[in-house]
Formats: C-alpha cells, structure tokens, sequence
C-alpha cells in the first residue's frame, strides 16, 4: 500500500523539523518557496505548514489539499477565502506552547510590577537605590481571547493571586474560567485593570482592535502586554500612548512585521519589552509540535478523526 504524500513548508534559512517520527509515515517534499510549492501540490492532500507567517498559500493557493496540521496554535494564515469556504480540515499543535506563553505573560507582569528590569540596570552601573514596587497579590488583569493561551494565562494568572477577568467574542460560562464577557463590554472594562493581555487571534474583527481610543479607555498606568498578533494593536498608537506617560510599559511577543525593524522606536523605549515571537518556545518544541502532527498523521492512514480541529468558518476570513 503507498504511503500519503505530504508537504512540509518551511521558512527559507529556518531548519526542518524533526522528521523521525513522521517521516516513515508519509513521502515528505520539503518545500520554502512558492515554485517548489506548485510543483509539490498536485495529488498532494496534506501539509505540515511550520511557517506562521507564510504567504505561500495565499500566492498558490490549496491546491489539492484535504489537511493542513500548523505547528502554531495561531492559523491566521489560513484564513483565505479558498480555504475557509472549502472542506480541507484545519487543525493546530496545541498542547506544546500554550502553558510556556501563560508562564512568560506571569514572567513580564511580575517584571514590571517588581521592576527588575530596573534592577538589573542599577545593578551594572554598581548603584545602590531603595525602591518600592507593586504588588501582585489582588493585581487586576484583563485577558482577552479565552482560546488556549488565554485559558492556561487566566488559570495561572488566577493561581498568583491575581483578579481576571475574560472577554471573548461572546457572552458565555466557561467550566474552566466561569464567566466570560463579550467584546462589546471590553470598552467598560478597559478602566478597571492594571493590565490588560491580548492572547486572541488575528481576523477582521480583531485587527486594529486595540487602538487610540481602546488605549485612552485603560487606567493611566496601566500595561498592556500582547501575545496574539502585532497587528491586533495599532503601533502607532501605543507608542503615542507610552510616550505621553499615560500607559506605564507594555510587553510585546508579537509585531505587525517581523523580525521588527531595527529602526523601530520600539526598540529603544526602555517601559517597551521587545520579544522575537518566542514566548512559547521551550527547548525540543520542535521535536513537539512534529509529534503531533505525526499522531495526527497516524489518525489520518487509519481513517479515524483528527485531534485539535479548528473552525476556520468560526474566524471569518482575513485579509492577506
């Protein structure tokens, strides 16, 4: 019996994943630019896309794609027209990076709140200062996006001592994190929080969402820290509002481009954390998000349903 054929992208100058435990599954192509993409589609039903910001799919297009399994929990690059209305079956690598993300959004929080950053800088010039600091203890945090990140920050959050609450898209109770407000109530909560965490995905909806006005409405010194999509936040606008003094710092893993321009102001704003998009990445991650796709992969031969599927139609659709 043959084996399945499947397409593994991966982004020009990055490694390829460990194939050991997929690649006596399937005939894997290796393919990083859109020629060898349309060489590699036709009779091809899956890909392995280890590429979160690709734009393969939206140049080429699906082809004959019946499966696409990321090695991100974020599928904003799938939500093309062709895809989201077709019947190829999304599903994402949960499991692997979403508690390490939870830890790092604690790791900033208590940064700021402690100001060891400032620390370590009295430190290297050999200054002994008395500072006081903020407390975490009763700390009100906002995160909005309860998915998978956003449920494993809300419970790690909540077991520091910390007050969340959650807004999603819609007004719900949750087993895991009881009651979750809608987008519509986030203009009234925005005053009510020391920080705010943006752990949702990027769609029409969300893109922009966090702008000029969204940032008047948090409470002067307050902190934004984001997770999802640099394009969830208007840039502009944050910088305006750190710089004014009226937001205290924010931390960001994410960035309308990336690797973030080195002439970006962000990088010499010292209340701005500048992270390359690795808040989840913990040693052997790589080794990880290839084992599920290769359980999948597995499920898939033997005609059984694919774990963590990923309602495309429920996101809409997003512009390129």
């Amino acid at each position: 019996m043959s084996q399945p054929r499947a397409i593994v992208i991966v982004p020009e100058g990055r490694p390829v994943p460990p194939k050991e435990s997929f690649e006596h599954e399937a005939e894997v192509t290796v393919v990083r630019t859109a020629e060898e993409f349309r060489i590699a589609q036709p009779g091809t039903e899956i890909l392995f896309l280890n590429d979160f910001r690709t734009k393969l799919l939206r140049e080429v297009g699906p082809g004959d794609l019946k499966w696409i399994h990321t090695s991100s929990i974020g599928v904003d690059v799938l939500l093309t027209p062709e895809i989201v209305e077709s019947d190829i079956v999304v599903s994402n690598s949960r499991g692997v990076c979403e508690r390490p993300i939870a830890e790092w959004i604690l790791g900033v929080i208590v940064m700021f709140a402690k100001d060891l950053r400032r620390t370590v800088e009295l430190q290297l010039e050999r200054t002994w200062l008395h500072r006081e600091t903020e407390p975490i203890l009763g700390r009100k945090v906002l995160v909005v996006g309860p998915g998978p990140v956003g449920q494993e920050t809300v419970l790690l959050l909540r077991g520091a001592g910390m007050e969340v609450t959650v807004v999603g898209r819609t007004a719900r109770t949750d087993e895991r994190l009881g009651d979750i407000h809608a987008f519509s109530e986030l203009d009234e909560l925005l005053g009510t929080v020391d920080d705010v965490v943006l752990t949702m995905p990027l769609t029409e909806e969300t893109r922009g969402l966090f702008n000029r006005e969204r940032f008047a409405r948090m409470r002067q010194g307050a902190r934004l820290v984001n997770v999802g999509r640099g394009a969830v936040v208007v840039e502009a606008d944050l910088l305006d509002a750190i710089d004014s003094g009226y937001l205290a710092g924010a931390a960001l893993d994410v960035f309308e481009q990336e690797p973030l321009p080195v002439g970006h102001p962000f990088w010499s704003r010292p209340t701005i954390l500048v992270s390359p998009h690795a808040s989840g990445d913990l040693f052997g991650w790589r080794g990880r998000v290839a084992e599920c796709f290769a359980a999948n992969l597995r499920r898939w031969k033997a005609g059984e349903p694919l774990e963590d599927v990923v309602n495309l139609k429920g996101m809409g659709v997003t512009a390129g």
